[in-house]
C-alpha cells in the first residue's frame, strides 16, 4: 500500500471499564454518547454525557450487542443474544420482539454488530463461535453466521449467510452502496445497495486482510465496527492491530490512527455537535488488552483534517 498518514490517538478520553466496550451511537440533542458491553456480568448500556461526563449506566437482563435509536419512540431498538429487542432507555427494560436463533445455539452462535438504514430498517448479523474456534482453512467448515433485517413492520429478511463474525455496517452518504465485514473472514464486502428496497446485490471484496496485498503490518488483523464520512470514507476499527484504520472509496488507506498498547479496538462512531470527532470504543477481556483495554478513545479529526461523520439513522418502528 502506498505511504498514509499516521496519528495517535494518545490518552484514552474516558476511563470506562468495559468488557468489550461495543457499537458507538451520539445523540446531539443532548450531547450524549451511548455505547454497549455485551460481555459484561451483567450486560450493560453505557450513556455518557459529553456536557459534563457523567456516565450513567443501564444494567440489562440479556446481552445487548447494537443499539439504534428509535425515530418516533424513546429507547432503542437492539440485537439481543438470540434475536432483536427493544429497550427501556430509562430502566434498561429489555421487550423482545422477535428471537431468531433457538435456545439450542447459545454458545454457540450470537447477534453481533449492526445498524438502521435511510428508511428506518435494523440490519444485525450473528457470529459462529464453534467455526471461529477453527482455523479459516479448516476442510468441511460452513460458517453458520447471517445477516438479518428487522422492518418496523417486525417482518424479518435473511440477506446473507456462511459468516463466520458479522460485523461492521454502513452505507455510502448516496445510500448507493453497503459494507459489511466479516471480523474472523478477515473480509470486507461492498454490495450495491437498493435503497427503497432494503436489498443488496453484487456483492465484491472491499478489503482482504488475508490478502497477499495486504501490509504485514495489517494483514491478519480483523475488521472490526464500522462509520463513513461525507466522504464515503471508510473508518474502521481493526481488531488485534491497536489502530482504526481510513480507507477511501476505492480501497486505498489513507490515514492510520495508532492505540498504543490497546491491540483490541473495537467499533468506530462519530461524536459532538458538528459530527467530527471520532469515536472508538475498545476491549478488555480475560486480563488482555492493555491497561487502557476497555477505554474510549476519541480524535477530533474535524480539527485534524476537515473531516465530517454521517449522523446514524433511526429504526423507523
Amino acid at each position: 500500500m502506498s505511504a498514509h498518514e499516521i496519528v495517535p490517538f494518545g490518552q484514552p478520553f474516558f476511563a470506562s471499564k468495559c468488557v468489550l466496550g461495543e457499537a458507538p451511537f451520539y445523540r446531539p440533542e443532548d450531547n450524549t454518547l451511548h455505547y454497549v458491553d455485551p460481555l459484561a456480568n451483567p450486560p450493560e448500556l453505557h450513556i455518557l454525557s459529553l456536557d459534563n461526563m457523567q456516565l450513567r449506566t443501564l444494567s440489562l437482563t440479556d446481552s445487548i450487542s447494537v443499539a439504534s435509536f428509535r425515530k418516533d419512540h424513546p429507547g432503542y431498538i437492539g440485537a439481543r443474544l438470540l434475536g432483536f429487542a427493544f429497550v427501556d432507555e430509562q430502566t434498561g427494560k429489555i421487550e423482545n420482539l422477535a428471537q431468531v436463533l433457538p435456545e439450542s445455539a447459545r454458545g454457540k452462535l450470537r447477534f453481533n454488530d449492526g445498524a438502521s438504514d435511510s428508511q428506518g430498517r435494523f440490519w444485525a448479523g450473528t457470529m459462529d463461535h464453534q467455526a471461529m474456534a477453527l482455523p479459516l482453512d479448516a476442510p468441511g467448515v460452513t460458517p453458520a453466521g447471517n445477516l438479518y433485517r428487522f422492518d418496523p413492520d417486525g417482518s424479518i429478511t435473511q440477506h446473507e449467510t456462511g459468516i463466520y463474525c458479522s460485523n461492521g455496517l454502513g452505507w455510502s452518504a448516496d445510500n448507493k452502496w453497503m459494507y459489511f465485514s466479516d471480523s474472523y473472514g478477515g473480509v470486507v464486502y461492498k454490495y450495491a445497495f437498493d435503497e427503497e428496497k432494503g436489498a443488496i446485490s453484487d456483492r465484491t471484496v472491499f478489503l482482504d486482510f488475508h490478502s497477499e496485498t495486504m501490509s504485514e503490518k495489517y494483514r491478519r488483523g480483523e475488521p472490526d465496527g464500522m462509520v463513513l464520512d461525507t466522504d464515503d470514507n471508510v473508518w474502521m476499527a481493526l481488531w488485534g492491530k491497536a489502530c482504526v484504520l481510513c480507507f477511501s472509496p476505492e480501497g486505498k488507506l489513507l490515514r492510520e490512527i495508532t492505540a498504543e498498547g490497546v491491540p483490541y479496538m473495537t467499533c468506530t462512531g462519530w461524536a459532538g455537535k458538528n459530527l467530527d470527532l471520532l469515536v472508538c470504543t475498545s476491549a478488555h477481556r480475560n486480563g488482555l488488552g492493555g491497561d487502557d483495554g476497555g477505554k474510549l478513545f476519541i480524535l477530533d479529526v474535524g480539527k485534524k483534517w476537515g473531516v465530517k461523520g454521517v449522523e446514524k439513522f433511526k429504526f423507523a418502528g
